[in-house]
């Protein structure tokens, strides 16, 4: 089942536009009217917005219990751990040099086969 992006509105399955703020305060008037306000509220807004996008605010995620200790999601990453020391591979140098001598490996026997074809017996 394909998935409509974000903010599409659609009218039996064909894309007829976006959602604009006039479409968005429109709907959050009708939710304030059904509730019995006059004016809406920012939660009448965001329940727009969800009914009209599918879009929600994400909250942040339950906490199980033992875990309090956990850092916050939107926590920079400076904030956080710690560094650690930059190391190389120990065996670069011999990746490079078998890399090296099967290129030359390689080369000699396209030599050979280019020579063998010039000169057939």
């Amino acid at each position: 089942m394909e998935h409509t992006p974000r903010g599409r509105i659609e009218a039996q399955g064909v894309g007829i536009g976006a959602v604009s703020d006039e479409i968005l305060q429109k709907r959050a008037r009708d939710l304030a009217e059904e509730d019995g306000r006059a004016e809406p509220t920012a939660a009448d807004r965001a329940a727009a917005l969800k009914e009209l996008t599918g879009f929600h605010e994400d909250a942040a995620p339950e906490v199980p219990a033992g875990a309090e200790g956990l850092t916050s999601w939107n926590e920079g990453r400076e904030n956080a751990g710690h560094a650690t020391p930059n190391l190389l591979p120990d065996d670069e140098a011999e990746v490079d040099a078998e890399l090296t001598a099967e290129g030359v490996d390689e080369a000699d026997l396209d030599r050979r086969r280019a020579a063998k074809d010039e000169n057939p017996r």
